[in-house]
């Protein structure tokens, strides 16, 4: 990004502050800060004073921070170890590269500010580099300010220099005399043995080391170690009683007077392997496909015995087991799948009083669309989503488990790491089918956000690289074409500003479904009671085949068997031996066997000898007389009673409400428990379920809302900005603060025409005007269209109208009859 340029040509002064260097930029600069520091947008700031309130806050600057790369941050801390204010080239120099690009990053993010010759960093940058930017110590002042005023004056005639009475001028020739390099090679050359690998200790890893009585007095003519001599001649200095510290200008010498040992302009190369194209695309295309059957599996096999939901809200540690075994994965790759397909709303949460995890309706809307179409669904939510599902397992800070969908497994950083390896991935196939190596997508993830460098983030690349497997995003290492369709047109560059993927799904299911064989709509039927399906079944096939037979074997065939216990399955679910035999016809390239039919005929036979129902409740009495008037009473027909036994009825209604329906016939019935006690029935208090609570989400404005939010800025810091030099001049060269002839203002009357203005920059100028008790004169249109110009204070705004304070009296108007609004100097409001 470009440094930003100066809004419009003028004779501008030196910026006293980040605000008056934000009023200076142009408005794509503002924009491009806006949208590369979202949370400065978001809400809008007042005005550009605002804005820089919020661009130097710690937080912001942090978030900042964490964004750069290693040459930014590099040069952020040549910034931070260089008294200010100091020069570009300066900068360069110190850093042993040139520093334009970074400086012009750090610009742009406002975390600098400035002329080329007087820069200057945001204090909030400063405090989060720390005491010791780059492994540096303190400056001198600092350093040597901690000592009393006679050690102070024992160090001047120490390094022979004159004599003062003043600390402070002490301190002063002290730092300007060991600030000179050629005065510390000259210390160093008469410096004792060791002393100088004392020194180069705390050169380069830490400025502080640890020494007994580090803030005695020592004399240099009476120094018995190197240590001693060092302290005596100021080269170090006692930080407390246990510790000394190489100052910083001491430091920055014996470095050579470089901050960084080496320059890090740009991120080191990535190593590649070659792949067969071949091999590397089929694994991918099957992995892929894999993914889609064994998630359509998953939800399935919920939607038939729904898991419960623990307490704590995730899913127990022995139904994953049990979703692993049904899936044939691991409980590694069964927690991947299930997180997935939970990110993407396919299964969730049921909300019951009794809660269970089970497919939602999108569910259903999914296994209707094609096998490309449903990995894109799965995949973009893989790339998105904030959970981590290599946790599950692991403990948290509680020592608990940590479950699949349980509370834990959040991690903000989860899809900026899966983006980096995607980009990192797609850099690597524009030469061919290349897969990146680990350790250099480590390396490079880590010059790209080096203050995110942890062993957390590690393990999240890590992770990251066996999803990508797992889900056929990648295969034998190489990003799969149709996972390159997802990233769309312009898949995202390594260390791009955008830290994440918006995914194609479109594309993605294009390329996959164009990429699978097709699929067959036929198997063969053998003797030994199996089908070999030869090749992808088509989804109606694999519906009908799951519910007649049970997979056995799958690759590039897939076997299944046929059972007594898979041909029920299809009975219960309403088939009889002929709607079984017709299918089989139907699909089968070859004949039914005769061991298969008599196993439908002789399974059909045996169905249903043994009938098992539901019922709501109950009703018994001795009485077989009254059980019977009660059977034909036409005002009991509602309650669907049915007779088991002479004296029993059962109904599908449940017992408070058939108890209450008899009550109503005259009737005195009594609840009883299974044991035949009867209970006193009390009526229960309804709850509603527990509603959780929406997870909070960042709104980031788009381009056209960046540049609304950049007028709005424009607009209320005319308003309120006063100018501070005399020939400031505006936009038509007039001086701001005086009239053409130097004259100096006056209160426009309330009778001068306003003129027309922007509505956006309207409605901006009266928020301003309400928040700072600005006077402003009002074009304001009556009923017949005619403008009235009118003097007021505006007092809120909202709700399409401003309440507005004039003539003594508060009155409330239509901002949409506001024609324009011009700011006044200080005039009551009263003169309207």
């Amino acid at each position: 990004m470009s440094t930003a340029t100066s809004r419009r040509e003028r004779r501008t002064p030196a910026p006293r502050s980040l605000a008056d260097e934000l009023r200076g930029w142009d408005d794509d600069a503002l924009a491009c800060l806006l949208a590369r520091r979202p949370d400065l947008a978001v809400p809008p700031p007042a005005d550009l004073t605002g804005l820089a309130a919020r661009a130097g806050g710690r937080a912001g600057v942090l978030h900042a921070l964490n964004r750069l790369d290693t040459a930014e941050v590099q040069v952020l801390e040549v910034l931070a170890a260089l008294p200010e204010p100091v020069a570009e080239a300066e900068v360069s120099r110190r850093w042993g590269a040139d520093a334009t690009g970074p400086l012009g990053v750090l610009r742009a993010l406002a975390l600098v500010w400035g002329p080329a010759d007087g820069l200057r960093l945001v204090r909030a940058a400063r405090d989060l580099v720390g005491p010791h930017p780059a492994g540096l110590g303190p400056p001198l002042a600092d350093a040597l300010g901690r000592r009393s005023p006679q050690r102070l004056a024992d160090l001047l005639d120490d390094l022979g220099l004159p004599a003062t009475g003043d600390p402070e001028t002490a301190l002063r020739r002290l730092t300007g005399h060991l600030g000179d390099p050629d005065v510390v090679a000259a210390l160093l050359a008469r410096a004792p043995d060791d002393a100088r690998a004392v020194l180069d200790r705390l050169t380069w890893d830490t400025p502080v080391g640890s020494v007994d009585r580090a803030d005695r007095a020592i004399r240099a003519a009476t120094a018995a170690s190197p240590v001693e001599w060092l302290l005596a001649t100021g080269l170090l200095s006692g930080a407390d009683p246990g510790h000394v510290v190489l100052p910083r200008e001491i430091g920055l010498v014996l470095r050579g007077g470089v901050v960084h040992r080496r320059p890090e302009p740009g991120p080191p190369p990535l190593r590649t392997q070659v792949r067969p194209a071949s091999h590397a695309r089929g694994t991918a295309v099957a992995a892929a496909a894999e993914a889609v059957r064994r998630v359509a599996a998953l939800g399935e096999a919920w939607g038939e015995t729904p898991p419960p939901v623990l307490r704590s809200g995730g899913l127990g540690v022995r139904e994953l087991r049990r979703t692993a075994q049904a899936l044939g994965v691991t409980d590694a790759a069964a927690a991947v799948l299930v997180e997935v397909a939970c990110a993407a709303g396919l299964v969730a949460d049921d909300g019951e009083t009794d809660p269970r995890w089970a497919p939602t309706p999108a569910f259903d809307d999914w296994l209707a669309t094609t096998t490309g179409a449903r990995w894109a669904t799965l995949a973009g939510a893989w790339l998105t989503t904030t959970r981590t599902p290599h946790l599950v397992g692991t403990r948290d800070g509680r020592n608990a488990p940590r479950t699949a969908l349980g509370p834990d497994l959040d991690r903000p950083s989860a899809p900026v790491v899966r983006a980096g390896l995607l980009a990192e991935l797609a850099a690597a196939v524009r030469h061919g089918p290349e897969a990146p190596d680990p350790a250099s997508v480590r390396q490079r993830l880590d010059w790209f956000r080096p203050r995110l460098a942890s062993a957390a983030r590690d393990a999240l690349l890590d992770a990251a690289v066996e999803e990508a497997e797992l889900l056929g995003v990648t295969g034998a290492g190489v990003l799969a074409p149709h996972a390159m369709a997802l990233l769309g047109t312009a898949p995202p560059a390594p260390g791009a500003a955008e830290d994440r993927v918006h995914p194609d799904p479109d594309a993605a299911a294009t390329a996959l479904d164009e990429a699978l064989p097709e699929p067959v709509d036929r198997f063969l039927l053998q003797a030994d009671l199996t089908a070999v399906v030869p090749g992808t079944p088509d989804p109606a096939l694999a519906a009908e085949l799951d519910l007649l037979a049970d997979v056995e074997s799958r690759g590039g065939a897939t076997v299944y068997r046929f059972t007594a216990t898979s041909l029920r399955r299809a009975l219960d679910a309403g088939y009889d031996a002929a709607d079984v035999l017709t299918v089989l016809r139907a699909r089968a390239a070859t004949p039914v066997p005769q061991p298969l039919e008599y196993l439908v005929t002789e399974t059909a036979r045996r169905h249903g000898r043994l009938r098992v129902g539901a019922a709501g409740c109950y009703l018994r009495a001795d009485d077989e007389t009254l059980l019977a008037e009660l059977l034909t009473d036409t005002r009991a027909a509602p309650l669907l009673l049915r007779r088991l036994a002479p004296t029993v009825l059962v109904s599908p209604l449940p017992p408070e409400t058939l108890l209450e329906r008899l009550r109503s016939l005259g009737l005195g019935p009594a609840a009883e428990t299974p044991d035949g006690e009867v209970v006193a029935v009390r009526p229960r208090s309804h709850r509603a379920p527990r509603r959780r609570p929406d997870a909070p989400r960042l709104q980031v404005p788009g381009a056209a809302s960046l540049a609304g939010v950049v007028r709005l800025l424009r607009a209320a810091d005319e308003l309120v900005t006063v100018p501070r030099d005399g020939d400031e001049e505006d936009e038509r060269g007039e001086d701001r603060d005086r009239g053409g002839s130097g004259a100096p203002v006056t209160p426009r009357p309330a009778d001068e025409p306003v003129p027309a203005g922007d509505p956006v920059r309207t409605l901006a100028v009266l928020r301003a005007a309400a928040a700072g008790r600005i006077t402003v004169r009002i074009g304001y249109a009556g009923p017949d269209g005619a403008v009235t110009p009118v003097v007021v204070e505006p007092l809120t705004v909202e709700g399409g109208r401003v309440s507005v304070l004039e003539g003594g009296r508060v009155r409330a108007l239509s901002i949409h009859r506001i024609a324009g609004v011009v700011a006044l100097p200080e005039v009551p409001p009263s003169l309207g």
